[in-house]
């Protein structure tokens, strides 16, 4: 998630950027295929659930409701999708098991699962040594499940896309997660989705029932410009439009928007892919340059690294974000 105030900082120099990410030649777009020309491989993070202080996390009933809405718009549109787990981030009131029928949701499904810490700690502010033990803790559960269907627990993705603060920090952490046969999960498409999403459950919470669907109607348009911006970017840094990886939030506005969001992907061109497809793409086996403070996309990271000047996407309309403020 993109730090409300990122947008003031500048990210480190050029001299802290690796010197294969610094190559300007633009890497050559995956071969083409049948179908429409664009490809977008959709993440969640925060499984069970994204929300504070406005959610369903302490009821059961509600929580399972709220996942099986959102496979079921993602199977109406055939979307394959990668949910990120918090196995230490479940509500302590929930039934016993309730984390797990979760997850084996997922699983029946046909979606897979990537590990996203127990905690969800900020990189930033705790030590590698710290990190990586939350890491371990983070995969209990994830792990029998999934081996269990003969699968592999293969992703990782850092919480707010903090990767590093320091590059022996960044270094330690990649070196751990290579170890564990883990690879990180990029993003290329990403937004203030979570400021919509908060503003939303707290009109939920509160039974305002218009500023409810006035947040659903300007989310999926607002979502649909962020798209657009880096359709746009993607060229200018790349010269080319990539799979995008997209970073939604397993939460109730997208449970209640996924139909309208993959109607929105269809209508301009895209194709629902798994994870494993787009990175095929070999722009996605350039490293992350960036060491810092702040999560963004990889585009940003890799125009960084080319030297050029980051183009911010859109940020949340000033009426949500005042709406979520109010309501901490």
């Amino acid at each position: 998630m993109i730090d409300l105030l990122m947008r003031a900082f500048v990210l480190l120099p050029l001299t802290l950027l690796v010197a294969c990410a610094a190559d300007p030649a633009p890497a050559q777009p995956a071969a083409a295929s049948e179908g429409p020309s664009r490809a977008v491989a959709l993440t969640f993070d925060d499984l069970p659930l994204q929300g504070r202080p406005y959610d369903v996390g302490c009821d059961a009933a509600a929580l399972l409701a709220m996942h099986d809405r959102l496979l079921a718009g993602l199977a109406a549109h055939g979307a394959p999708a990668v949910g990120f787990v918090n196995e230490g981030r479940a509500c302590e009131a929930l039934p016993a098991g309730t984390l797990e029928a979760v997850l084996t949701r997922w699983l029946d499904a046909g979606h897979d699962l990537g590990n996203h810490t127990a905690t969800h700690p900020d990189l930033v502010r705790i030590s590698a040594e710290d990190f990586t033990a939350d890491i371990l803790r983070g995969e209990a559960l994830t792990r029998r499940l999934v081996e269990a269907r003969g699968g592999r627990l293969r992703y990782f993705r850092h919480p707010y896309l903090h990767a590093g603060d320091t590059p022996e920090k960044k270094a330690a952490v990649e070196a751990f997660l290579a170890e564990r046969g883990y690879t990180i999960a990029p993003v290329t498409l990403d937004s203030d989705e979570w400021v919509f999403a908060a503003a939303y459950a707290r009109a939920v919470a509160e039974a305002d029932t218009a500023t409810a669907q006035r947040l659903r109607t300007e989310y999926v348009a607002w979502t649909e410009a962020v798209v657009a911006h880096f359709e746009g970017w993607s060229r200018e840094v790349l010269g080319y439009e990539l799979p995008q990886v997209a970073l939604l939030h397993a939460n109730l506005l997208n449970a209640d928007t996924i139909g309208e969001l993959a109607a929105m992907f269809a209508r301009r061109g895209y194709r629902f892919v798994s994870l494993e497809e787009a990175l095929r793409d070999p722009v996605y086996a350039r490293p992350d340059p960036y060491v810092g403070r702040y999560g963004n996309s990889w585009l940003h990271r890799w125009a960084r690294g080319a030297g050029l000047e980051v183009r911010w996407e859109p940020g949340a309309p000033d009426w949500v974000t005042a709406y979520y403020e109010a309501g901490r």
